[in-house]
């Protein structure tokens, strides 16, 4: 969660590296970039704000999103969310929506989640990012047929995202279907998924003599 969440800082450290700074508040958003950087969260959110307030080349939208981005990293996903309602509200983003229904999911605003993760749809229905997250949305919620159908297109659109058959796995394992459980977890291994043991282990829960 917290690498998507990091995705549009780092963008902007690409797009700070290829110009110049040529406003008096492009100085906070590099610092704050830099401050976020290291963990320095409070610092970080001060010089945003102080940006926020100044003369800068960066659109209020990007820098709402910087904060969302420092909120979401302490974990405060209602202030995160907050500023990204305000962002989309004027520029809607595909990546932003994805990123709203992923805090609102934190929060058990599932609802809410559904929501922004169905107008992430609407903006862009070639990307497998937002279906996969509609599929864990409801794998959470033990809607598991349908966990499995948005999973799948997510996994079609998406291939090589790890995480998508993991989470595969554990809908079909879910639904005590072993052989489909077997495929999925096996790709998730063969693309190195990082909690590929934490599906594994909630898939004993569901199916006995996995392997």
């Amino acid at each position: 969660m917290k690498q998507k969440k990091n995705i549009l800082i780092f963008a902007a450290i690409f797009i700070i590296s290829l110009v110049s700074c040529s406003k008096p508040g492009d100085t906070f958003i590099q610092q704050g970039i830099t401050a976020f950087s290291k963990g320095e969260y409070d610092k970080a959110l001060e010089l945003f704000n102080q940006a926020m307030e100044s003369d800068t080349r960066y659109s209020e939208e990007l820098i709402l999103n910087f904060i969302a981005n420092v909120y979401a990293a302490q974990e405060d996903f209602e202030n995160s969310s907050a500023c990204l309602e305000k962002a989309l509200a004027t520029k809607p983003d595909y990546r932003g929506f994805v990123t709203l229904g992923m805090n609102y999911q934190m929060l058990g605003q599932f609802n809410k989640a559904e929501q922004s993760y169905f107008k992430a749809i609407e903006m862009n229905a070639d990307k497998g990012e937002a279906y996969a997250s509609l599929g864990a949305l409801y794998l959470e919620q033990n809607q598991n047929e349908k966990a499995v159908s948005y999973l799948e297109k997510g996994a079609s659109l998406e291939p090589k995202i790890a995480v998508i058959h993991g989470n595969l796995a554990l809908a079909w394992a879910k639904l005590g279907n072993k052989e489909k459980y077997l495929e999925e977890i096996k790709k998730a291994e063969e693309l190195q998924c990082v909690n590929l043991g934490q599906f594994e282990e909630k898939a004993k829960t569901y199916l006995l003599d996995i392997r």
